[in-house]
């Protein structure tokens, strides 16, 4: 009854995560007596919005959408006063107070005042990190992830976002109010371009109950609205400054370059205005590794079935990562219709990527051949606001998200039946070996090297290929959702809602090469969809993985374990945020609501597996009951003086693990659960929520007139995390004892945090972030004690230190610029802007393992992927990688020509080119070591295997292992999907003009 009802409610035009909306409060007074002005009219210029003050003198105007104002106090008899630049930012109140002195003239000018941002702000009760556009304009880095990396409380590790001690999967992302989060799994799936960015904020310490599905933080980004002004910008900035595999200014270049253009303005009138960003970047190598290139001249090929052993010679080129290309092209935009009582506003993003990832460049060298993941993404927004009076209005919104995530080849794009077909790539000039096989790659010391044209690439594990598989991911959501706001009296701001997201996912995944060739014993693929049983022989051959798709890739409807999932998230909130001068109280309640659409087995111990079909029975299933849970926030502010604030947060927080955890095709399903002797994914059903409670105490310190401090501490205690357990079945069961995903770990964070801020003063400004931190859990990710778990080892149920856990992390930004009129003709609007950022290592363990089922190029790596082979030799996590340091630097240069600024702007990363150690091999405890080439008794074995058994062949095998694996951690990349160093300096050079 409670899913037709959340059904019911999103046929309501409306969505909304959360207000992208601030407020402006404060008292008018007499400049001479100090007397309240009641009557007193306060406008945003530019805009209709405005208020005017009561008996007390005071006046508030709501729903202020996020930018910087100039306000306007107007009251007959005396002298208008103007506030500029006042910054309003999302859910916080910003108070501008008024004095007016008496005039004597008709046309006396007002009186301007720039206004400043607070250096505290004592109206927000938890730690946020609140980033404008101004602040993002002169900084030395590119993209939101790096911009996020700055902030207290965060670590970006390999890639993933991490706030105080979460999984990457507990980060919630929204634009413009809108979840732009994969719900698969729970990553941000939206481009955000920089320089369409109001403000984005960082929530890290507890939120108020209008947020939710986010356990570990949010990252919260507004777009810009167009002024009343027409403004036009362009940039441009490239790294092309030499060819390809030239060494200049101690770097390489990457081939990036990057082209982004606004334009703002109104339409028609100023009650329509718009803001329209677009963006285009080119990555030639977006990996920008540490790597050295090599020369192997005269090969033997001793994977030439022939017999001929032909010999070749492998080249991979200085400084540049081949077969890694990247061109993603952005756009995002706002469109506003601004009338006295009501208002609309519409929102936008989209993002097309075409992205090419080999993660095996060194032994995919001889092979031109390209696959690409090519995503596109849509996000529209629509919100309109009805004000009833001058402090109550109520807000309806809609959003619609749509993803489609495809693997194409170069050849033949989707058409993934004609990926093996020899006939199609004969017509191409590539010569297959059979029907559905190309030539046997080429095999140099034991190193499989894909031939030219061939659909397949060297990879971990595999002697000879790993083959591509095709992939289609779908998902879309439909958003809606009612607000209604309030000022009652003075001190309460009374906000209720109600929201919800449904969603729809499709899955396809297809070896096609193996159905294809099992299809060809049975009469081909029209075959195949006779029977039942003839379906699950392809799915089985292809390792199908579907749902929203049938076997074939045709889209499916139907029910069944392949039937489309719908998961439905809802929720109810009702909020008070009370103000007084010295208390702000932010008290909540929230409603959550998931129906995931997932299925839990009746009985686990005999999951009704049908031994014709090969697949498990649906009726084995039942559907998991929709979770409900009720959500307490509170937040305290004192504001002990005007410089001094102290703050409490205390919340309960919910959210679903991933779905991907828990989505999985009949086949696939069934493949895995069969346990027996393959080491296999898990599977997962009817997981629960994760419950995190969540608790900080800080305070805020102004020092003087141009600096301040804020200090927190933090902890938080996680419970429901997903990890891999055994599931023992009964002795009639047709399958064997398997793993599965549960909601059995836990985890615990606390710390410290230290902000300080300087204002610009003698051309200075500068901000320093540090944390430290103790993230310490029974797992680092659902996966982390599979192989274990697999052989029958006790899993820990004690805390540890977890994977990403770095124990001090830290930046310190300086800015130096000279303005206008300011240092003559050569410094003047000079500036640089310096990153200098810290870390210390995070932990991991040192073990000894056992070579297993490897082959001669991953033997140094296979352990850290397969945990089946490896042995601790210490407590888990007692170890830690190296500090990490590093600095960025853009200098730029603006000037003025026509009313047009131009700037000349040079950006260094890592400037002093460090080369910082990310991860090591566990078994060495080193990035340059793997502890397998040093030790003879193992890595002479493996030459010897490989055709080399004399001496001059053993140096041979060791030079290709040493260039290949040490040098440039080729097999650590490809076995892990993980980098060993940081990225090398890379120097752009751009130009701007803005208009």
């Amino acid at each position: 009854m409670f899913k037709r009802l959340i059904l019911v409610l999103l046929l309501l035009p409306a969505f909304i995560f959360a207000q992208s909306s601030g407020k402006i409060a404060g008292v008018v007074t007499d400049k001479s007596t100090g007397e309240p002005l009641p009557g007193v009219n306060v406008i945003l210029e530019g805009t209709t919005m405005g208020a005017s003050t009561d008996i007390d003198g005071y006046y508030v105007i709501l729903n202020v959408p996020v930018g910087v104002y100039n306000i306007r106090a107007n009251y007959i008899g005396y002298k208008d006063v103007v506030m500029q630049g006042v910054r309003v930012s999302a859910s916080i109140t910003t108070e501008i107070n008024f004095s007016l002195e008496p005039t004597t003239l008709e046309l006396e000018e007002a009186v301007v005042v720039t206004a400043q941002r607070p250096l505290v702000e004592k109206n927000v009760t938890s730690s946020v990190s609140l980033v404008t556009n101004k602040e993002i304009e002169s900084v030395p880095i590119r993209g939101l992830q790096n911009l996020i990396a700055l902030q207290t409380s965060v670590v970006v590790q390999d890639n993933q976002v991490h706030i105080r001690g979460s999984r990457a999967d507990e980060v919630g992302y929204y634009l413009d109010g809108a979840s732009i989060n994969n719900v698969r799994t729970n990553t941000q799936s939206i481009h955000v371009i920089q320089e369409a960015i109001e403000e984005f904020s960082v929530y890290a310490g507890g939120y108020t109950a209008e947020f939710g599905g986010a356990n570990g933080g949010i990252i919260r980004s507004e777009l810009k609205s167009g002024g009343s002004n027409i403004h036009l910008s362009a940039d441009y900035q490239t790294d092309k400054f030499a060819k390809q595999g030239d060494k200049f200014l101690g770097t390489y270049s990457y081939r990036y370059q990057n082209a982004v253009g606004t334009i703002s303005g109104p339409l028609l009138s100023n009650k329509i205005r718009y803001f329209i960003a677009g963006e285009n970047t080119v990555y030639g190598d977006q990996q920008v590794r540490f790597s050295d290139g090599y020369v192997f001249k005269d090969l033997i090929d001793y994977g030439d079935i022939t017999g001929n052993q032909d010999t070749a010679t492998v080249y991979y080129p200085d400084g540049f990562t081949p077969q890694n290309k990247r061109n993603r092209s952005a756009i995002n935009g706002t469109l506003l219709f601004d009338f006295k009582n009501m208002k609309l506003r519409f929102g936008g993003a989209y993002t097309h990527d075409n992205s090419q990832l080999s993660p095996v460049p060194m032994l995919n060298i001889l092979n031109s051949r390209d696959f690409n993941d090519v995503q596109n993404t849509i996000l529209l927004t629509g919100r309109f606001t009805h004000v009833l009076s001058p402090k109550t209005y109520y807000e309806l919104s809609a959003s619609f998200y749509n993803d489609k995530l495809e693997n194409q080849d170069e050849y033949f794009g989707n058409d993934w039946r004609k990926w093996w077909d020899s006939t199609a790539n004969a017509a191409l000039g590539y010569q297959y070996a059979s029907r559905w096989s190309p030539q046997n790659p080429h095999l140099f010391n034991g190193f499989a090297f894909p031939v030219d044209g061939s659909p397949a690439v060297a990879g971990f594990n595999t002697p000879f290929y790993l083959l591509y598989r095709y992939r289609l991911d779908k998902q879309t959501y439909y958003g809606g959702g009612l607000d209604f706001v309030s000022q009652i009296g003075r001190h309460h701001e009374v906000k209720a809602g109600i929201n919800a997201r449904y969603y729809t996912a499709r899955r396809f995944q297809i070896n096609g090469r193996g159905a294809l060739r099992q299809a060809e014993n049975y009469g081909g693929e029209a075959a195949m969809s006779a029977t039942d049983s003839l379906q699950a022989v392809w799915a089985r051959a292809g390792n199908v993985n579907n749902y929203g798709y049938d076997y074939f890739g045709n889209v499916y409807d139907g029910g069944g374990l392949a039937a489309p999932k719908h998961p439905l998230y809802g929720a109810l909130y009702v909020q008070d945020k009370i103000e007084f001068n010295d208390l702000i109280v932010n008290a909540g309640l929230r409603l959550d609501y998931f129906n995931t659409d997932d299925k839990e087995l009746k009985n686990p111990e005999d999951p009704g597996y049908n031994v014709n079909t090969s697949v498990l029975e649906a009726s084995a299933f039942k559907d998991k009951k929709p979770f409900v849970q009720l959500s307490p926030r509170l937040g305290f502010s004192f504001p002990v003086t005007e410089r001094t604030v102290f703050y409490l947060q205390y919340g309960k927080f919910i959210q679903m693990p991933q779905l991907a955890d828990m989505y999985f095709g009949p086949q696939n399903l069934s493949t895995n659960i069969q346990g027996g002797n393959f080491f296999l994914n898990p599977v997962g059903f009817g997981l629960d929520p994760i419950r995190t409670t969540s608790y900080e105490i800080g305070f805020r310190q102004q020092l003087s007139s141009v600096a301040a401090f804020e200090m927190n501490g933090f902890y938080k205690n996680v419970k429901g995390l997903v990890q891999v357990t055994k599931q023992f079945v009964l002795p009639t069961a047709f399958v064997s004892s398997y793993e599965k995903f549960t909601n059995q770990d836990f985890a615990t964070t606390k710390g410290l945090e230290f902000r300080m801020t300087l204002r610009r003063t003698n051309r200075v400004q500068a901000q320093v972030n540090y944390t430290l931190t103790n993230a310490e859990g029974t797992g680092s990710t659902s996966t982390s004690y599979h192989g274990a778990v697999y052989n029958g080892d006790v899993t820990p149920t004690v805390l540890q230190p977890l994977d990403y856990s770095q124990t001090h992390t830290g930046s310190v930004m300086l800015d130096y610029r000279f303005g206008k009129n300011d240092g003559g003709p050569i410094l003047e609007r000079l500036g640089a802007n310096m990153i200098f950022t810290f870390s210390s290592g995070h932990p991991y363990t040192q073990v000894t393992y056992n070579l297993g089922q490897v082959s001669a190029y991953d033997a140094g790596v296979n352990y850290m992927l397969d945990s089946r082979s490896r042995f601790a030799t210490e407590p888990l996590g007692n170890s830690s990688t190296p500090w990490n340091f590093n600095v960025d630097l853009r200098i730029d240069k603006t000037l003025t020509l026509a009313k047009v600024d131009f700037t000349v702007y040079a950006m260094i990363q890592n400037l002093f080119n460090t080369k910082n150690v990310l991860n090591v091999y566990q078994a060495s405890g080193s990035a340059e070591e793997d502890a397998f080439l040093n030790v003879p008794a193992k890595s002479e074995a493996f030459a010897s295997s490989a055709g080399h058994s004399t001496p001059e062949g053993i140096q041979t095998f060791r030079d290709m292992y040493t260039a290949i694996n040490l040098v440039n951690g080729q097999s650590y990349w490809d076995a892990l999907g993980l980098q060993l160093y940081g990225h090398p300096r890379q120097i752009w050079f751009g130009v701007k003009f803005a208009y």
